[in-house]
């Protein structure tokens, strides 16, 4: 997993970088060239070109952007899925969802503009 923090533009990192666990905090933005898992509070835009899970505990204040999306925790700016965005039970979700397809669990708290299958 590669992170990068240099808003606005995602650089790449080694992948022998890794960043993760409680309290971390990224003021930027993050791209992933991989599947990847989220456990952060970014204040900025996460992208991916592959599969992403935004854990429980973790908020995204921009917009998140990969093939796939599983939310468990907070996004503020929306999400854009090419294929399949996942709401589970506690997540929260403001702005706006763009996807392929979409599952929302009950106990999932969206509000926003949804636009599915374009």
């Amino acid at each position: 997993m590669s992170y990068a923090a240099n808003h606005p533009e995602v650089k790449k990192m080694d992948p022998s970088e890794r960043m993760e666990g409680a309290g971390i905090q990224i003021g930027g933005s993050v791209g992933l060239e991989q599947d990847g898992v989220i456990r952060a509070v970014v204040k900025g835009d996460v992208r991916s070109t592959c599969k992403l899970v935004i854990s429980k505990g973790s908020v995204v204040s921009g917009v998140v952007q990969a093939r796939d999306i599983r939310l468990e925790g907070e996004v503020e700016g929306g999400v854009e899925g090419a294929g399949q965005v996942w709401l589970v039970a506690g997540s929260r979700l403001r702005s706006r969802c763009v996807a392929a397809a979409l599952r929302i669990e009950a106990g999932a708290d969206f509000s926003g503009e949804i636009r599915v299958g374009e």
